[in-house]
């Protein structure tokens, strides 16, 4: 049995942080999912996705408002979890000076504790920085920012890509930050990656850059890691192939701009379009014909926007080349 716990401070009240705990409102902290049914001792609530899917189930074991909830619970977002046994979830919450903590706990078998151990403490920064005031100023928009630098992600720059990814990139939605930016890379079946955790995320990718496997780019504003965006010829980038289910026979001598992270403080000062611009540049230097990125049709939120604004990449001479689902396929010959 896999046992364990992750707890956060927030400068919130106590009864305000138990509300968002049990709201019926969609929680953009947990994984944007909203819980359909009623928080009371024996009753189910059953955890649905924004597309109508149910995610998970849980049934209230133990309910003492406004300091603890128990719940059986089974996660069925996929097959590989929805075969394992249901596991024991406990959220308790404790009053501290003018705030409170909250902890997560769980009893599981290996594979979903793995899970809990892995994302559970980013599931608590969502809480918080959703809930904190304190929290939301961390993350707040600079008016102006320095000089942008932009660096190939060489075997000796791990350092920063680490420093990167474990500190600035998803400060505003910690739910994506197990991801290291291995979905681009990724080659497991679906069932391998589900049960990926942040340590195989950041080792894998850290060992492919130190090996020279990666095409990445970091943008700096004074020395100080802010921004970063994966490219590279297409057939190279095998999570780029999966996603859109793309024939490499069609790919020859064409590469992708595959994703862009920036940190929250720095958005919307042009970096992405100078790692754009840089990406681009170095394509064309090794002799791709075309360049292909992959930005959402409908802007929804910064998050989605992470393959890139459409807006950008038509400001870049890029043209739309075709439609997958929600998705705009963008084009540029170089």
């Amino acid at each position: 049995m896999n046992r364990g716990s992750h707890e956060v401070y927030l400068d919130t009240p106590a009864d305000a942080a138990w509300k968002a705990l049990v709201a019926p409102a969609p929680h953009r902290w947990y994984f944007r999912l909203t819980p359909e049914g009623t928080f009371g001792k024996g009753e189910t609530i059953r955890w649905v996705d924004g597309r109508g899917g149910l995610a998970e189930e849980s049934e209230i074991v133990e309910l003492e408002a406004p300091h603890r909830l128990v719940a059986s619970t089974r996660f069925v977002y996929a097959p590989i979890f929805a075969r394992q046994p249901p596991h024991t979830m406990r959220w308790e919450v404790f009053s501290e000076g003018s705030g409170c903590r909250v902890r997560m706990s769980w009893e599981a078998g290996d594979i979903v504790g793995g899970l809990l151990a892995s994302e559970g403490q980013g599931v608590l920064q969502g809480l918080r920085l959703e809930h904190d005031p304190a929290a939301q100023a961390e993350i707040e928009r600079l008016p102006e920012i320095g000089k942008i630098e932009v660096h190939d992600v060489t075997p000796d720059r791990v350092g920063d890509y680490q420093e990167f990814f474990d500190h600035h990139a998803f400060r505003d939605f910690p739910g994506w930050q197990s991801c290291y930016c291995m979905e681009t890379h990724r080659s497991q079946s679906e069932e391998e990656w589900a049960v990926r955790t942040a340590q195989d995320n950041r080792r894998d990718m850290s060992e492919s850059i130190s090996r020279g496997h990666v095409t990445a780019l970091l943008a700096y504003v004074d020395g100080k890691p802010v921004g970063w965006c994966n490219y590279g010829e297409t057939t190279r980038l095998a999570g780029v192939m999966h996603r859109f289910e793309l024939d490499a026979r069609q790919y020859d001598g064409v590469g992708s701009i595959a994703c862009f992270v920036i940190a929250a403080p720095y958005r919307g000062h042009g970096v992405a379009s100078r790692l754009l611009d840089a990406a681009v540049s170095r394509l064309r230097d090794r002799g791709v014909k075309v360049a292909e990125a992959y930005p959402i049709n409908d802007k929804q939120s910064p998050q989605s926007n992470y393959r890139g604004p459409l807006s950008m990449y038509l400001r870049a001479g890029f043209e739309p080349h075709r439609e997958t689902g929600p998705y705009v396929v963008v084009r540029k010959a170089l």
